[in-house]
């Protein structure tokens, strides 16, 4: 038996957002409008909204939401009333936009409903429509249940997570990846890679995500290079569809090691959530092949065989062709080492120790204890000296970040820049959180 859940309504492809945008008037005539830092995606909304003379009130988003932001933003958003929550952006918007959708009906400390340091009860009320719009393609967060945020205070990343907070309609409108950046359409395109490879191996998977995680990984592997350097329109669209199907993969399967320990070590360096689980992929792959090896797990080996058969188009291929495949698109993509963002073996004993708490890992295919999780770890620190404790041994050989085209993380914060609520059209600005 199994049980397969997504977002209620789904809209893909080119023009998709366009062609849409009436489905907002079935939600009430208020709405709350969370975008992220870079506004030219969004001019189609905001003129849609002035059109219908739709009150909305509009918060910009930089950086990875915490749970901070997501209740300072609340506290205005309650006064402003909204019908409903529209999201457009890259993965932090969304995430942002569904937490606020969850929490603005339920009161209390948001600490209450979140996993790993909170207590992680149910939401008490379902959360007001949601409608998701993603301008990148990596997290498929428009067809998840959960918000990513990070807990300043206790350093870890944790998940607001409910069957409800699935969004009431997702629009998935390639168009709106064009043009986007390497660095940021690598990141993507890497974590729609672990979402779907991770899901794929997960202790409970089910034959729907197997073929929802077997064709995705088709989509991504071939056009991958095309999308990110090239800015190929078709091989947009196909990244898009894998990030979505990604993301239906982990809303119902679970995810594994990577993620467990990017969750843990994203409280405490300033990498983005995607390069942590992508650069941390290919140790955790090889880990778990050569444990299930030591168990004779063969259905777990022949599973990474099945990957790096999709991945390589080569049907002899072995369990471990895949790593090599990903190591080869991570450099083709220069995302940068996790040594780059002051990554630290001093750090490896709490990390691993936080990634055993996570939900994450407990989807891991096998389990895996401390040790072994400090030796993935380590593997970033692997001939190389990290500057400040000088872990490891052997030559310093970290990249320098000028050969990476990647533009600086924002610092995570919130702007309200307008609310036709008020008086005089404009408000407040949003308090800055950083973590």
């Amino acid at each position: 038996m199994f049980q397969f859940m997504t977002s209620t309504k789904i809209i893909f492809g080119d023009g998709a957002l366009k062609a849409s945008l009436s489905l907002f008037n079935q939600y009430g005539y208020s709405v709350l409008l969370v975008t992220g830092n870079t506004l030219e995606r969004t001019s189609i909304v905001t003129d849609y909204l002035d059109a219908q003379s739709m009150r909305y009130q509009h918060i910009a988003v930089s950086g990875e939401p915490n749970i901070k932001m997501v209740e300072e933003a609340a506290i205005s958003a309650r006064r402003f009333k909204p019908d409903m929550v529209v999201a457009i952006g890259g993965g932090s918007a969304i995430d942002m936009g569904k937490a606020l959708a969850a929490v603005l009906p339920n009161q209390g400390n948001l600490y209450d409903y979140v996993e790993v340091v909170g207590r992680n009860v149910p939401l008490k009320t379902k959360p007001i429509p949601f409608i998701a719009i993603p301008t990148t393609a990596s997290t498929g967060a428009e067809v998840t249940k959960n918000a990513v945020l990070k807990s300043g205070q206790d350093q870890v990343k944790i998940s607001l997570r409910s069957p409800d907070m699935l969004a009431d309609v997702a629009i998935v409108d390639p168009t709106l990846t064009h043009g986007t950046n390497l660095y940021l359409s690598g990141r993507g395109a890497m974590d729609a890679f672990t979402h779907l490879m991770e899901a794929y191996v997960c202790g409970d998977p089910n034959p729907l995500t197997d073929m929802i995680c077997e064709e995705g990984l088709r989509k991504l592997s071939n056009s991958v290079i095309q999308a990110c350097i090239y800015d190929e329109p078709q091989a947009r669209s196909d990244l898009a569809f894998a990030s979505m199907l990604g993301g239906m993969a982990i809303t119902n399967a679970k995810l594994g090691a990577a993620h467990g320990l990017a969750s843990a070590l994203g409280g405490k360096i300033s990498a983005p959530h995607s390069v942590i689980t992508a650069r941390l992929a290919p140790f955790v792959m090889l880990e778990n092949i050569e444990v299930a090896k030591d168990q004779q797990r063969n259905d777990i080996l022949a599973r990474y065989q099945r990957i790096s058969q999709i991945v390589t188009g080569n049907a002899e291929a072995k369990e471990d062709a895949a790593v090599f495949w990903l190591s080869e698109v991570l450099d083709t993509l220069k995302l940068p080492n996790l040594l780059e963002f002051g990554v630290c073996e001093a750090q490896f004993e709490e990390v691993s120790a936080d990634a055993l708490k996570s939900v994450a890992i407990k989807g891991n295919p096998l389990p895996l204890n401390q040790e072994r999780l400090v030796h993935i770890l380590t593997q970033v620190c692997k001939n190389q000296v990290c500057e400040e404790c000088n872990c490891g041994e052997g030559i310093h050989e970290v990249a320098s970040m000028n050969q990476i085209e990647q533009e600086p993380d924002a610092e995570s914060s919130f702007t309200i820049i307008n609310s036709y609520a008020s008086e005089n059209s404009v408000v407040e600005k949003g308090n800055s959180w950083t973590i």
